[in-house]
């Protein structure tokens, strides 16, 4: 087993619809925010962790495969396939059970494949929102929304943090191939995960709207790109190793 090269994804993301990737708070002040965004300790920015962007990926993976990826989960765990050529965990990396068949197809399997870094906002797009903050929020709107009791009573008001449409994220992604078989799976099932997170969305909230996203080629006209195929709006540079 050797590292042959690496495949480096770069894009652009792109919010269609409002976008909250949302943060746990421990305590909340009176008028604060329900549901804030999640925020780079060090600028007060809204980003994409990595982790959310590689976890909505997987799970949509999984749901498309469907059979073992949804059946034999358990609460809280994903499937932990026996085969060392299982897609998902080749891809996105499992953790073995401390057990030594467990180890023997973790050591087959190899290293995690895909390599997802947190998602920043671009500068001309940070430019683009700095008018945002005069309206309650920095980089972000304050959307107001209400729950009506069923069964009568007063409305209750909530507010729920999220960037706005059209706000441009940079994404980056390393995807390590070790042999032909890490080829066909870039080609045959990381590509999908991403196609279904454009249809499907990211984030909180998706079912009411948030969450709709859309990737851009990061060196072509963003205005020329809507309906290219997803391979001609990714810019896959292939990052050739030594010997």
């Amino acid at each position: 087993m050797q590292l042959k090269k690496v495949l480096r994804i770069r894009s652009v993301l792109l919010a269609k619809t409002g976008l909250r990737i949302g943060m746990s708070r421990d305590q909340m002040a009176i008028g604060d925010l329900d549901n804030p965004v999640i925020r780079n300790p060090l600028t007060d920015e809204p980003y994409i962790p990595g982790s959310s962007l590689k976890g909505k990926l997987r799970y949509l993976l999984e749901w498309s495969l469907g059979g073992p990826y949804i059946l034999e989960a358990k609460e809280r765990h994903v499937y932990a396939s026996p085969d060392p050529k299982d897609p998902v965990a080749r891809i996105f990396g499992l953790a073995p059970e401390n057990d030594e068949a467990s180890l023997k197809v973790a050591r087959e399997r190899g290293p995690t494949r895909l390599l997802v870094r947190d998602a920043y906002l671009l500068e001309d797009s940070k430019r683009e929102l700095e008018r945002t903050a005069a309206r309650g929020g920095l980089y972000t709107e304050i959307k107001q929304e209400v729950f009506i009791p069923r069964l009568g009573g007063n409305a209750n008001p909530r507010t729920t943090e999220r960037v706005p449409a059209g706000a441009r994220f940079g994404v980056e992604m390393a995807y390590r191939v070790l042999d032909d078989l890490d080829e066909e799976y870039f080609q045959n099932y990381l590509l999908r995960a991403l196609e279904l997170l454009e249809v499907d969305g990211l984030g909180g909230h998706i079912s009411r709207g948030y969450g709709q996203v859309y990737f851009l080629h990061p060196k072509k006209p963003w205005d020329a790109q809507e309906g290219l195929p997803l391979k001609e709006r990714l810019l896959v540079e292939e990052i050739a190793l030594g010997a």
